[in-house]
């Protein structure tokens, strides 16, 4: 699904903090951190623990208070809002838990979308999207809307549009978290043949199972990388 070479993530003393109305401050603390391309690197932690907010500076859809995020080289934390939002669009793929597809958009729609944000011309960009939705099992899906299918095929459909552009660095925040176990099995085999075409994957997860399946395992707790 992707054939671009990995992205290379430099993590380097990142703190995004929130005011808490009592107690500590919630968020991340100082975490440092090499993403090796074309890397499967898990996170892991209790909830509370900054996995969440990590991956959200990372994927710049949050800006870290101070420290860098270095993608192949370019700082992301430092960049203006024009080059955050190029990143989302062309370096990096988001796939959450929740799986927030458009709702007024059939399958094959959502899929297109990020590429004709993009600029692609419609045809090239039907083609690839009618490509993923057959490689994530949902052909037969693609003039259904989001309320018509299960959480798994949302899911599923989700990853489709997450990897339309060919991204370079694919974010998952807890990809299994609503799914029964085998469907859990299907979505995180299709996200080891990204990490196994050449993509960077980062994977925020609870599972014991998965977050010992990566390259790299980083742990949180408290907002601070444990090791």
């Amino acid at each position: 699904m992707s054939s671009a070479e990995g992205a290379e993530v430099l993590i380097e003393d990142v703190t995004r903090t929130y005011p808490a109305s009592a107690g500590p401050a919630a968020g991340v603390f100082g975490v440092s951190a090499r993403l090796a391309p074309g890397s499967f690197v898990t996170i892991s932690g209790p909830s509370g623990s900054g996995k969440s907010t990590l991956l959200n500076v990372v994927a710049a859809l949050d800006r870290a208070d101070s420290g860098s995020v270095r993608v192949d080289g370019a700082d992301i934390v430092a960049a203006g809002e024009r080059q955050r939002a190029q990143y989302r669009l062309r370096v990096v793929g988001c796939l959450f838990q929740d799986a927030p597809l458009v709702g007024e958009l059939s399958i094959a729609n959502n899929v297109v979308l990020p590429g004709l944000l993009a600029g692609a011309e419609r045809a090239a960009a039907a083609r690839r999207a009618a490509d993923l939705l057959e490689r994530v099992g949902l052909a037969g899906c693609a003039e259904r809307f989001p309320a018509q299918l299960s959480v798994g095929q949302r899911q599923r459909a989700a990853l489709a549009r997450a990897l339309m552009n060919r991204p370079r660095l694919l974010l998952a925040d807890e990809p299994t978290g609503n799914l029964d176990r085998a469907t859990g099995r299907q979505v995180m085999d299709l996200i080891a043949s990204v990490q196994a075409e050449g993509c960077t994957v980062v994977v925020v997860t609870h599972d014991p199972e998965i977050a010992e399946a990566g390259d790299q395992h980083l742990r949180l707790l408290d907002g601070r990388a444990q090791g």
